[in-house]
């Protein structure tokens, strides 16, 4: 196979896993998490029963893996039927790739990787995060509680409150989180961490927040 092509694929495949982690970031999923979770869809692997009902239990979730695993399969079919081409049949370039193209090829992957490492595609994923949860693909879910770990009855969920959610301009002590006895641990807004709101602290649209009560009641509030 022509390394140019190969670098070519490289990209789209990292391009994807990239994009594919921010949609489901943009369903309230803890970045790290979505990660893995866009990796395990685009390679049709990986997957945990408890990391799966994740996405199994959420539909946005399962749509946007359900087109990582689609065009994970495209890619590897594709991948396999341009190396029995190129090394079964013996198809090769008329000219050897010259160094030029290779780079060229190589730019996009290689930006990709160095962006990725001096923290410019966390930056990045952020704005595009915020922007997509305002759209109407994401507004469709009110509310979702992802457990993040759970003992006996009792879990501790991120629960991320979108714009037309009942609990938006509530103080935390009037909210149905206080009246199931839910005890907000943390509240993520923005770049900005509020450790232990006050029963006043108001809760507003694309908070996440950090809760610990009982399992039951928390999966209710998803």
């Amino acid at each position: 196979m022509q390394p140019a092509l190969m670098l070519v694929f490289i990209t789209v495949w990292l391009f994807l896993l990239w994009f594919g982690s921010i949609a489901l970031e943009a369903t309230g999923m803890e970045r790290s998490r979505a990660r893995f979770q866009a990796l395990s869809a685009l390679t049709t692997s990986g997957f945990t029963t408890r990391e799966s009902e994740d996405i199994v239990g959420h539909p946005r979730r399962r749509q946007i893996a359900s087109y990582l695993m689609f065009l994970g399969s495209v890619g590897i079919v594709l991948f396999l039927i341009l190396i029995f081409m190129f090394v079964i049949f013996g198809m090769q370039p008329s000219k050897p790739t010259s160094p030029f193209v290779l780079i060229l090829a190589a730019l996009p992957a290689v930006a990709l990787l160095v962006l990725f490492w001096i923290g410019v595609l966390d930056k990045l994923a952020t704005l595009i995060v915020n922007r997509l949860k305002r759209s109407a693909y994401f507004k469709a879910e009110l509310a979702n509680a992802e457990i993040i770990h759970q003992a006996g009855d009792y879990s501790i969920a991120r629960l991320t409150i979108a714009e037309k959610a009942p609990e938006v301009g509530c103080k935390i002590g009037n909210t149905s989180l206080a009246k199931h006895k839910i005890t907000i641990l943390a509240i993520e807004r923005g770049d900005k961490v509020l450790p232990s709101p006050g029963a006043k602290e108001v809760v507003q649209a694309g908070d996440h927040l950090l809760c610990y009560g009982e399992t039951e009641k928390l999966k209710v509030k998803g």
